[in-house]
């Protein structure tokens, strides 16, 4: 099975030729040709500067598209799809095929991931229907239209509509569903009975569950909000909204690099290793990149990296110490790398890592971090102390690590005062009982020392 697997993801990812299409925000792979790239990534900029001008944050993470030119090499990934969104460790992920609504569909997977990013879970029903309401987005030079009508929704509700409170709340992947939600999304943002109360509805919905957040917004039970609906729905018009966008100068000028089939496909690799169903066929990606390109870093290092994910510690320090010996100049790879070998008990080996990478990006917090960290485990407190004081800026999930270090290595050089200090904040950053255990032990280490 393995054998077939390999064979498969091969074959498919060395039919055609793959070009790298980027902007300052997005990077995109596709075998459909330059022209197809272009207008692909043309496409996206649209919709991310809407939301960017209309104050929404796109998404924390970097975004990769692969935009596919055979609907059967699409399916390998996901199939009974025409396009899908998917939130990987490092970056989000979009991937679809050429085709009629592949605008359409490019305009809808982004949607879902600004949804993703948002602060609140929101209910399928208006991920969905948003999602497809903005597909449909028009750009006639600066001028952008949303809301025009997508025939197939419009034709199916023409001949059948079930609208009801329990559809809502559960949700379904059945076309009608689609259709209804997009139908509901579409007159509660542009009909004038209903857009005034559109961000009341979605602030209630943060509270409770779609019918009472209808209530609250509206004054109106699901069965009167149904009613309307139908007659929206039957009124031989629909209303758009148009916006004018200020695109950026990228949009002309994306970067453009034609032999990148290695690129493409370590980034396919990478996708099928964020999904824990494809496991398997991630492996036999690398094992079949490996392969065909000897002696790349760049594949060490995806492959290495991939292996950490899955707490394979000791085959992934082989692998990222390959990609390390063949040049990796990629200073996330060696903060990774350090991770890895302070897991498998070397942290000498960890400390020259992190060194390289601040070598090639002094300003890398996560590098300051994990330095800062590995020295007060290896008893250079005053060095320690130097590399936290060098971090600007640290994720949240690291503030318990970085207080509980430090205040370590406050312990260590004799200053009390701030020792207790950074214990107090550490108490603040954790529920975990063992964590909450080690700050005790150092607190009882401060009394004896006191007394």
């Amino acid at each position: 099975m393995r054998a077939l697997a390999v064979a498969l993801i091969s074959a498919c990812l060395c039919r055609g030729e793959w070009i790298r299409v980027e902007t300052p925000g997005i990077e995109l792979f596709t075998d459909a040709g330059e022209r197809s790239g272009r207008a692909a990534i043309g496409r996206f900029e649209q919709i991310r500067s809407i939301f960017l001008q209309a104050g929404i944050s796109n998404a924390p993470l970097r975004l990769r598209v692969f935009l596919f030119d055979s609907t059967n090499e699409f399916h390998l990934y996901h199939p009974r799809t025409d396009g899908f969104y998917y939130p990987g460790a490092d970056r989000d992920y979009i991937a679809f095929h050429t085709g009629p609504e592949s605008g359409r569909v490019a305009f809808h997977e982004y949607v879902h991931m600004v949804l993703r990013h948002s602060a609140v879970a929101l209910p399928k029903w208006f991920d969905e229907g948003f999602s497809e309401f903005y597909s449909t987005a028009e750009m006639d030079r600066n001028r952008l239209k949303i809301g025009a009508p997508i025939d197939s929704h419009v034709a199916l509700l023409a001949s059948e509509h079930r609208l009801n409170a329990a559809q809502l709340s559960a949700g379904s992947s059945d076309s009608a569903f689609y259709a209804e939600s997009w139908a509901l999304v579409h007159m509660l943002t542009l009909d004038n009975r209903y857009s005034p109360g559109f961000r009341a509805m979605v602030d209630a919905m943060k509270e409770g569950d779609t019918i009472e957040a209808l209530r609250k917004a509206y004054g109106r039970p699901i069965e009167k909000v149904q009613q309307d609906l139908q007659a929206y729905l039957h009124g031989g018009s629909f209303n758009a909204a148009v916006f004018h966008v200020q695109l950026p100068a990228s949009v002309d000028a994306p970067r453009i690099e034609i032999d990148a089939s290695m690129k493409a496909r370590l980034a396919l690799a990478e996708l099928l290793s964020n999904d824990r169903s494809k496991l398997d066929r991630a492996l036999a990606a690398y094992q079949a990149l490996s392969r065909d390109y000897e002696n790349r870093w760049e594949i060490e290092q995806g492959w290495g990296e991939f292996l950490a994910r899955e707490r394979k510690n000791i085959e992934a320090v082989e692998h990222l110490a390959r990609a390390a010996g063949l040049g990796s100049d990629d200073p996330r790879m060696y903060v990774r790398y350090a991770r890895v070998l302070s897991m498998t008990n070397r942290d000498g080996e960890a400390t020259g890592a992190l060194k390289t990478a601040l070598k090639l990006d002094p300003t890398s917090d996560d590098a300051h971090f994990e330095l800062a960290v590995t020295l007060v485990r290896t008893g250079s407190y005053r060095e320690a102390l130097a590399e936290f004081h060098a971090i600007k800026h640290l994720s949240p999930e690291h503030a318990y690590r970085y207080f509980y270090h430090l205040a370590e290595a406050h312990y260590r050089v004799g200053d009390i005062a701030q020792t207790r200090l950074l214990i107090e904040k550490g108490r603040a950053k954790t529920r975990n009982p063992e964590e909450i255990a080690a700050l005790n032990r150092l607190q009882q280490s401060l009394d004896r020392a006191k007394r």
